[in-house]
């Protein structure tokens, strides 16, 4: 091989190593935008609400269990009854669950991020059976007391409680407090409620108003349970351990509906001894935008070195075939530019949609690419052609980066189709007689077939 050639190669490739630093470094800079986006998110949830879930409402039932119990006097062989009182707590889930919820999602600001959070109203409705006295006693006899009912109300961030919930069992309204008593976030009332000597069905009504920021939890607590959820927001992430029984997506908004019987859930089984409400089952949707800049920008930066190698791939075949010299700032101008595109990317996207940054960005570099091209290959065709060539790139990149599910094998078929219109170009060109002369060939050779 010519020595020429060598120390063009050994510094085409150092140059390709400096712009997969560079390429490095930007895609480096997009992480940190992102945890930007991510700081000022958890900022805001913190002064406002975090992601909601709501549980219930559940009765707590709490009696006194009384029995006597045989005990040996001390220092003596004698024994005595002694009368023994444990505190016991029933849980009452709802036979039927009925949720209606519409919410209103809204973007807020602090600089060039934003959050998206959410209103909602919810109306909850259902049916509990109330046991009666021989419903509550223990199996071995005891005496058992009943001391109050509580209807407890989850909510993950109590924070996001917009007013005052209206709850009534029976027709009887009921006045809050904080705290549930079960180790779990939310609120609790006590009712009027006293065991009769059978258990009855008691319907009960609460209208609730939460606010939160990026997504909205039902916990399927009832036997039966039936959940509506509607807004404006065209952009629903259905997620959970349930999926919709049905949608209905659009433009103008989504509605989902969830029908889950108790049967396919064990939500009652984890509430007791629960911890935490996102360790429960649960139903609902995410609030998400799916043109974030930064996911998308991070995905195109892995594609950049591929086209850096094309764009020199390229050049290089100018000097064989054209029999031009080109000089390696010359690439090096041409890679950086390249690179630069994705930063300007980034910088475009943070201000106007991620759409319309990327045609901007495209259309700068591809004229700045072509001017340039045009000028150093001597040839106003050649620089439109390289110019148009690169559209074309940037173009198959976008569809990449739109469909996602499909960008392996649709990368996979374009870099087929590229190294097969390299084959075909250089299909004649003598290789050996290239490496073997320390000058360029003095005319193109003939490609003709």
């Amino acid at each position: 091989m010519s020595v020429r050639v060598f120390l063009k190669l050994f510094v085409l490739g150092g140059l390709s190593l400096a712009l997969l630093i560079a390429l490095a470094a930007i895609g480096g800079v997009v992480q940190e935008r992102r945890m930007l986006q991510a700081g000022v998110e958890r900022e805001i949830a913190e002064s406002y609400a975090g992601e909601q879930q709501i549980l219930g409402p559940l009765l707590i039932v709490e009696v006194e269990d009384r029995w006597l119990e045989a005990e040996r006097i001390s220092g003596s062989q004698a024994m005595r009854e002694v009368e023994r009182s444990e505190m016991r707590r029933v849980t009452l889930f709802p036979e039927v669950l009925e949720v209606e919820t519409a919410a209103e999602v809204e973007e807020l600001s602090r600089g060039i991020f934003k959050a998206r959070v959410f209103q909602s109203v919810s109306e909850i409705r259902g049916d509990f059976y109330l046991p009666g006295e021989a419903d509550l006693l223990q199996s071995d006899g005891r005496e058992t007391r009943f001391v109050r009912a509580n209807v407890v109300l989850g909510i993950e961030d109590i924070r996001g409680l917009s007013s005052v919930p209206r709850f009534a069992l029976g027709g009887e309204p009921v006045s809050w407090a904080s705290g549930t008593g079960m180790g779990l976030p939310g609120i609790h009332a006590p009712v009027d409620w006293v065991p009769g000597a059978t258990s009855v069905k008691a319907s009960f009504e609460l209208d609730l108003e939460v606010h939160g920021m990026g997504a909205l939890f039902v916990t399927p607590v009832g036997a039966e349970n039936r959940i509506r959820l509607r807004s404006a927001w065209p952009h629903p992430s259905f997620t959970g351990n349930f999926l919709p029984s049905g949608r209905s997506v659009s433009a103008e908004g989504f509605e989902a509906e969830w029908r889950v019987n108790g049967l396919a859930s064990n939500v009652r089984q984890q509430v007791e001894g629960a911890t935490g409400l996102a360790r429960l089952q649960r139903l609902g949707v995410r609030f998400i935008d799916p043109i974030t800049p930064y996911p998308l920008t991070n995905r195109a930066v892995k594609y950049g070195f591929l086209f850096i190698g094309i764009t020199f791939i390229s050049f290089f075949l100018y000097e064989i075939i054209a029999g031009l010299r080109i000089h390696p700032i010359q690439y090096s101008f041409v890679g950086f530019a390249q690179a630069l595109f994705f930063l300007l990317l980034l910088g475009l996207s943070e201000h106007i949609r991620f759409g319309a940054a990327y045609a901007v960005a495209m259309a700068g570099t591809c004229g700045l690419l072509g001017v340039y091209v045009a000028a150093i290959l001597q040839s106003r065709a050649r620089g439109i052609t390289f110019g148009g060539g690169m559209v074309f790139l940037y173009g198959a990149m976008w569809g990449l980066l739109q469909s996602e599910d499909h960008a392996l094998v649709a990368g996979s078929v374009l870099l087929f189709v590229l190294l097969g219109a390299l084959m075909w170009l250089t299909r004649k060109v003598d290789w050996y007689a290239l490496t073997s002369s320390a000058q360029p060939p003095t005319r193109k050779p003939d490609l003709s077939p």
